[in-house]
């Protein structure tokens, strides 16, 4: 049906025929344009997407296997489907019946690309795993859960005492334990005699809040198992926790699956809306998501996913509806209003979740449309409300929430901060994975640069282009160069993750590279500076120092990307700081596993954040999947979290009149108008060493932007008019 290239890898002959087609691979959100008949082992390549294959594309391993998507995806403008993929080879169809495929899969060295397409890799088919920091933090946490374990021994029934099995465990349940008014959970009620029968009389009930037995066992026994989850837009984190010592066994993450349906909540919400079945989709992506990490964390700790008996779900409010089976339509729209907001207990059977039978999953409470449960928990694990001093806790991630306050007085609000953090919208992102760049260096004096890779420790210098300017990044003769021995076993850049993207385009503003207002330079002494049309892109990696053999660069796009990105960040903190009456706060904390990965100084540097001495700037590490534990592991949490719910004072950024005029501001870098005298000495100091003679771009950028701002001000203050 074709030929084999040296790697083993099949391509049809329909590659005479010079079409392409647009195939994009999840969850790293890479796109290419990709020739008719190529495989899309060799297709992910080129996209710098690493496919694990044993067997070099023979179709023997199986290792390569990937889920072709089925529908319309409005964001890529691709209709994808099965069908868009060759039909099954013979080999892949002898490997079929003789091992199966997992369903909806094919593979992907066979599966030949015929149409436009949306692929996922699941996470067994990636040959360097998804690299997902969210880490739980040491926390000092009051060990109180709500599962009781309670043994007990029973004399035997007889003739005498006509109560039934479960009365007498009741009874002595309640004369023993104190609990009264006791009930069961249905799915109980079968296991009570076999479990009586087996420890003779001895057996350990599992009591819930003290009011419901949701487990009997024979014997004695003194551990009980739950798992705190945090599920974000684009990641999914689950604790394991032995519930009765505190002690975290195992920290399982993975990417969000829903991202193949919509890389931000609007996204999401569109697909619930245009597809019928959109909302089962999505549920059960997620579902079965968390189930997955369950089994893969309960295993990694010896023990099954049935031990698991308590569980607690939080996350944004979009998300929140669509793990309950609430469509989220509502959400998309003024006044985007939750269908729900209290605090739930639900048992984990009914929604779908591979658990203990009996266990319940706790969902705390939301604050606002766009102000989840994760929220909450963060706000839970870094108390700021027990605090004098006034704190700025900021979520960064697709949806930034945002805090703001003390122990008088608590705000919040979100900001539409989309996928440019994570990676997406990005010409060479990728999320946090191998080979991605999370750390950038440029020398503003000799505009050299240097940069970290995630999976490598050492900082690596990027030297000259031995190409030369004139030769395209596709002439260098990749395979050749991989075949070098002093790269064998390293792992080189492949893209640029979201604290890389934040770090490069500051790195370029304090290099004098690109101007306030974001715009590159027009010239400057250095071949990394180039155009693409009338923008211009700065080259960080050269293409024979990537693992795709293309430069990887930071374009006038991805600038534009960020700034957008950081400018509704910091406009939501400024309108709680309007709201609150203060024009500084006392201390900085950045949350989200992305949040933690961010240098403070160059967050500073770029706007991200307002001024504020670096010192009480810091990174907590994903602060709502610590609350989550901390509302796993302590009852009293749960209480004080929906105390807290009720009681913030929610700021509504979509229709308050300043945060236009405040995003407009915030584009600018680090701001239009708002001092940072904290950033002084480090601006003097790169200033110092440019090698860049600055112009009077920067004021004329400057007052360009305040006059759109001012612009934009007087239209809204004219149809306010005129409505009145």
């Amino acid at each position: 049906m074709g030929s084999h290239s040296a790697e083993g890898i099949q391509v049809s002959q329909k590659n005479l025929e010079q079409k392409t087609f647009r195939v994009v691979f999840q969850p790293a959100g890479r796109r290419e344009e990709v020739t008719a008949g190529t495989s899309l082992l060799v297709a992910a390549r080129q996209a710098g997407v690493e496919i694990e294959s044993i067997c070099g594309g023979r179709q023997t391993c199986g290792k390569c296997q990937v889920q072709i998507e089925e529908g319309s995806f409005a964001r890529y403008d691709i209709r994808s489907s099965p069908d868009h993929v060759s039909a099954e080879s013979e080999r892949e169809r002898d490997y079929h019946e003789r091992k199966g495929l997992k369903p909806g899969c094919r593979l992907s060295c066979a599966a030949l690309v015929e149409g436009d397409l949306v692929v996922t890799v699941p996470e067994s088919s990636r040959a360097h795993k998804q690299v997902v920091r969210k880490d739980v933090t040491e926390r000092a946490i009051e060990v109180n859960p709500t599962i009781r374990l309670c043994y007990v021994e029973l004399p035997p029934a007889s003739l005498e005492d006509e109560r039934s099995d479960w009365a007498r465990l009741r009874d002595e349940l309640e004369e023993r334990f104190d609990l009264e008014g006791l009930r069961f959970d249905s799915v109980v009620l079968a296991t009570i005699q076999p479990a009586l029968r087996k420890g003779r009389g001895k057996v350990t009930a599992t009591v819930w809040q003290e009011k419901e037995v949701i487990r009997v066992q024979s014997g004695y026994h003194e551990q009980a198992y739950g798992v705190a989850v945090d599920v974000g837009t684009t990641t999914l984190v689950a604790h394991l926790t032995e519930l009765r010592s505190g002690q975290v066994l195992a920290t399982e993450s993975a990417m969000n699956p829903q991202i193949s349906f919509g890389e931000d909540l609007m996204s999401r919400i569109s697909f619930v809306m245009e597809h019928g079945d959109g909302l089962d989709r999505l549920n059960r992506a997620v579902v079965d998501a968390l189930s997955g990490l369950v089994a893969d964390a309960t295993a990694s700790a010896d023990i099954v996913a049935a031990d698991v008996v308590d569980m607690v779900v939080v996350g944004n409010t979009v998300m929140h509806h669509i793990f309950l089976g609430i469509s989220p339509e509502e959400l998309g729209g003024s006044p985007f209003a939750p269908a729900i907001k209290v605090a739930l207990d639900i048992k984990a059977r009914d929604l779908g979740l591979v658990v203990n039978r009996g266990a319940y999953v706790h969902v705390p409470p939301i604050e606002a449309g766009y102000v989840g449960a994760d929220n909450v928990a963060a706000i839970i694990a870094e108390k700021p409300y027990e605090r004098r001093d006034i704190t700025l806790l900021i979520d960064v991630g697709t949806n930034g929430e945002i805090v703001l306050g003390n122990r008088d007085r608590m705000l919040s609000a979100s900001s539409p901060t989309g996928p440019a953090f994570e990676g997406a919208q990005i010409r060479h992102g990728m999320r946090a994975a191998p080979g991605a760049i999370e750390r950038v260096r440029i020398d503003p004096a000799t505009l050299g640069v240097r940069f970290k890779v995630i999976g490598r420790e050492d900082w690596i210098e990027s030297g000259d282009n031995p190409a030369g300017d004139g030769q395209r990044p596709e002439a260098i003769d990749l395979s050749a160069r991989r075949q070098g021995a002093s790269l064998q076993g390293v792992i080189l850049p492949a893209g640029i993750c979201g604290s890389g993207t934040i770090e490069g385009v500051a790195e370029l503003f304090l290099a004098g590279l690109i101007d306030p207002s974001g715009r590159f330079v027009a010239e400057a002494p250095t071949s990394r500076l180039k155009k693409d049309g009338l923008k211009s892109y700065f080259v960080l990696a050269w293409a024979h120092e990537t693992s795709t053999g293309r430069e990887i660069v930071i374009h006038a796009d991805d600038v534009r990307a960020i700034q957008l990105a950081k400018a509704a960040l910091y406009a939501g903190a400024k309108l709680l700081m309007q709201h609150y009456g203060v024009r500084e706060v006392d201390r900085i904390v950045l949350a989200g596993a992305f949040g933690s990965y961010i240098s403070p100084e160059h967050a500073m540097v770029l706007g991200l954040i307002p001024d504020c001495d670096l010192q009480q700037v810091t990174a907590v590490g994903n602060a709502a999947g610590d609350g989550a534990l901390i509302l796993l592991l302590d009852r009293a949490a749960r209480l004080e979290a929906a105390q807290l719910a009720e009681t913030i004072e929610h700021i509504q950024t979509a229709t308050d009149p300043a945060f236009q005029d405040e995003f407009v501001a915030a584009l600018y870098l680090p701001h239009v108008k708002d001092s940072h005298p904290h950033l002084d000495p480090i601006l003097n100091e790169a200033m110092a060493q440019r090698v860049i003679v600055p112009s009077s771009n920067g004021s004329e950028a400057k007052n360009q932007i305040g006059a759109r701002s001012r612009r934009a001000s007087r239209r809204r203050r004219q149809q306010r008019t005129e409505k009145d």
